[in-house]
């Protein structure tokens, strides 16, 4: 688990009220972006063509906003179920109102749904909140691939850059889904496990969440040449495994 995250909104132009119905892993993607094009050296007064910037991200699951909505806006079916049942109809109305209070109440703890919840918690708008913020008008998507969908993202951002599509790319992958229904949902497959993960490796018994985030700036090797930007590592070659047999 992430801890002492502070997302700063005013960094972004976003009001504090929006701010607050963008899933985390919306603000750790946003935070963690600026730290890299800072890194690279695109700082806010550098300038540069941003027309052909593209944002390809990996994201599988969304965050985990969107399980407190769906409790909220089932909540009138849950009421409907208690209400119709044996036991409520066997109270008195002092303690049938005193229930309905109790439920109504538990509103308070879950987050309210406005015109900002759905871009909050929507994976497919982890790119476009990037493209957005920075201005950056080159394709903005997010790709799922499970477990590989940070991968899946460069192999996109390289193909991209390869085939001249773009001049430089916003890729890599976050990921923030570590609540309850995805550790059950988990747990009921048997994919977690107990002790540590070790991918590829004979002592592999499943695998342990994580959050976090990981962003690359990638430009093609002569044109970072080109500019003189500082190049960490070149990718020489990537692909992709399949399900099909």
């Amino acid at each position: 688990f992430i801890d002492g995250f502070q997302f700063e909104p005013k960094r972004f132009r976003i009001p504090p009220k929006v701010a607050s119905q963008i899933d985390l892993v919306q603000q750790l993607t946003l935070m963690s972006v600026a730290d890299a094009l800072e890194d690279a050296g695109f700082t806010a007064n550098t300038t540069f063509s941003n027309e052909r910037v593209g944002v390809i991200l990996g994201n599988s699951m969304g965050g985990e906003s969107s399980d407190d909505h769906t409790v909220r806006t089932r909540l009138p079916e849950i009421v409907q179920h208690v209400t119709s049942g044996t036991t409520f109809g066997s109270l008195s109305s002092e303690e049938r109102s005193a229930l309905l209070q109790d439920i109504e109440r538990s509103k308070e703890s879950l987050p309210s749904i406005n015109e900002d919840t759905m871009p909050g918690e929507l994976a497919n708008v982890v790119a476009g909140r990037i493209a957005n913020a920075f201005d950056f008008n080159g394709p903005n998507y997010t790709v799922d691939a499970a477990c590989a969908s940070s991968m899946a993202a460069i192999q996109a951002a390289v193909k991209g850059l390869h085939d001249g599509e773009l001049d430089m790319a916003i890729t890599g992958g976050a990921d923030r889904s570590m609540g309850v229904p995805t550790y059950v949902k988990f747990s009921k497959i048997g994919a977690l496990s107990a002790d540590m993960s070790a991918p590829f490796d004979e002592r592999a018994n499943g695998f342990v969440m994580g959050e976090g985030c990981a962003i690359l700036v990638l430009k093609r090797l002569s044109d970072a040449e080109r500019d003189g930007d500082r190049i960490y590592a070149t990718i020489r070659g990537i692909g992709a495994s399949s399900d099909g047999k």
